[in-house]
């Protein structure tokens, strides 16, 4: 499996373990503001942030912040209308700072209308990737885990 894949499989299993999406789609297309949010969570061992959005016809945009360390970003903690929101792919702050405080980003699809699935195959179905310096080592050494009632890959939706 794709070292990045792994980070956002393991993403979607704390949000399912948590209650805070499901793998279940209705049939409703519209977009629930309750199918949108953010969670502070620990991916291997890390600190992180694993955002979803509802983009409808069953599909959710996982978006997983690993090595994320909130006290370093310069939204973070902002008392203006600048904080940030953690609704994005990536933070809103401009992608120079991120070295500061987060290793790696990633997002993609995740599928739900006739079975669950992360879109794609390998590196494909994934986007807004970032990964800082030295991260890539890191990433490699992360094991393949168990994705809990999806397959954490499938069919890719243009």
């Amino acid at each position: 499996m794709n070292d990045l894949r792994k980070l956002l499989v393991a993403g979607v299993n704390e949000l399912l373990e948590r209650k805070l999406i499901s793998l279940d789609f209705d049939g409703d297309d519209g977009r629930n503001p309750e199918e949108s949010g953010h969670a502070f969570v620990r991916i291997f061992g890390e600190p992180s942030v694993v955002n979803w959005h509802n983009i409808g016809f069953g599909e959710l945009r996982i978006s997983v912040w690993w090595r994320y360390d909130l006290s370093e970003h310069p939204r973070g903690n902002s008392s203006t209308n600048n904080e940030e929101q953690y609704k994005a792919s990536r933070p809103l702050s401009k992608s120079k700072h991120y070295p500061k405080f987060v290793g790696v980003c990633v997002s993609g699809w995740l599928e739900r209308k006739k079975s669950a699935y992360l879109q794609g195959q390998d590196k494909k179905g994934l986007h807004d990737v970032y990964i800082r310096k030295g991260e890539r080592v890191e990433l490699a050494a992360l094991p393949t885990i168990e994705a809990n009632g999806f397959q954490p890959e499938g069919k890719f939706h243009l």
